[in-house]
């Protein structure tokens, strides 16, 4: 049985996958499997993967599942130790998993485990006409070095667009990490599982890596960041640079796309429903309270698409307090140990 289960999430990803799994064919720690749980790709995706990667594992689902429920399914077929999840648009450095995996074999108390995550862009001038694929460049920018939670509730990826200079060069404790590449201790998946899901199946895609950091902060797991264990990230939206204000959020909101902007409303207010705690709001109250109020100014009067993330939100709150119930019923840290990882 291998240690190590990765697992890739494909939709319409012909574009990334062929770089993605070359570089998992590359790592010097070979004790893994691969499945990948696609979401009903119409560009040849499935017909690539059993053509060119036949020992690869394939569950295919027939329409889009979502981010979430296709990963869960995925880590309930999961037997190793490990489990890592990462995006089919995120390229591994060699060494990635014999570094990610030491680490996780030296902090057995910890959850989560996640390395120096940089940007990857493509150079679309070079173009292969039948597949679609483009030649990548990989970039010293930093994508994410971990997730951090502020005061106002808005998480963000540490070291975003920042130029790698050597700042995050320390094995250190984090809040949690981003979903795109990122390695789960299974037995504390299975502890925190809930109505049998891992990830929340309500949020269909976008913060649910937050959420999940979240949970297993409250169950009382730790998350670690490990410099060496270096992977490359194309990401489509990235986060607006850092500022205060209406102008500051516009920013932010405009570079993101209407859906996007509907899941992350919901999400982000159904986070709060399952997770936080009423000493820490009051507490926070001061940057928290400026934040919300700005949001959702912004998103009444100039987002009207957004009336349809408030039904989603409506929706989906009840079953959202009964998971509040258990996660709460379940804790094993109090308010001021979740409190010192919000800056």
């Amino acid at each position: 049985m291998p240690k190590v289960s990765v697992q890739i999430v494909t939709w319409n990803s012909l574009r990334y996958i062929f770089d993605c799994l070359e570089s998992l064919m590359r790592q010097t720690y070979r004790d893994f499997s691969i499945v990948i749980i696609d979401n009903g790709s119409e560009d040849g995706t499935v017909e690539f993967l059993r053509e060119q990667y036949p020992t690869v594992s394939i569950l295919q689902n027939f329409k889009n599942n979502g981010f979430t429920k296709a990963n869960n399914q995925g880590i309930h077929l999961a037997k190793g130790q490990y489990v890592l999840v990462m995006n089919p648009d995120v390229i591994l450095a060699d060494d990635y998993l014999e570094n990610i995996v030491n680490c996780a074999d030296q902090y057995p108390e910890a959850a989560s485990f996640g390395g120096k995550v940089l940007k990857l862009f493509s150079d679309n001038t070079n173009v292969e006409e039948e597949s679609n694929l483009r030649k990548v460049i990989k970039s010293r920018i930093i994508d994410s070095a971990g997730l951090l939670m502020y005061r106002s509730r808005k998480a963000a990826n540490r070291g975003e667009g920042a130029i790698d200079r050597g700042q995050y060069e320390r094995v250190e404790e984090v809040f949690g990490h981003s979903g795109a590449c990122v390695l789960y201790r299974k037995p504390a998946l299975d502890e925190i599982m809930i109505r049998n899901e891992y990830y929340d199946q309500d949020f269909f895609a976008y913060k649910e890596d937050v959420d999940l950091a979240w949970r297993l902060r409250l169950y009382g797991w730790s998350a670690w960041y490990t410099p060496k264990a270096i992977s490359y990230h194309h990401r489509r939206f990235s986060a607006a640079k850092s500022g205060k204000g209406l102008k500051t959020v516009v920013r932010s909101r405009q570079s993101v796309s209407p859906s996007l902007r509907i899941a992350s409303f919901k999400n982000h207010h159904l986070m709060l429903v399952k997770n936080d705690q009423l000493i820490n709001i009051l507490l926070h109250l001061p940057w928290f309270l400026p934040r919300e109020l700005v949001l959702i100014f912004y998103s009444v009067f100039f987002e009207f698409f957004q009336w349809r993330s408030l039904i989603g939100f409506f929706r989906q709150l009840p079953s959202s307090l009964i998971k509040r119930r258990v996660i709460m019923a379940h804790k094993k840290v109090g308010a001021r140990e979740i409190r010192k990882w919000f800056i």
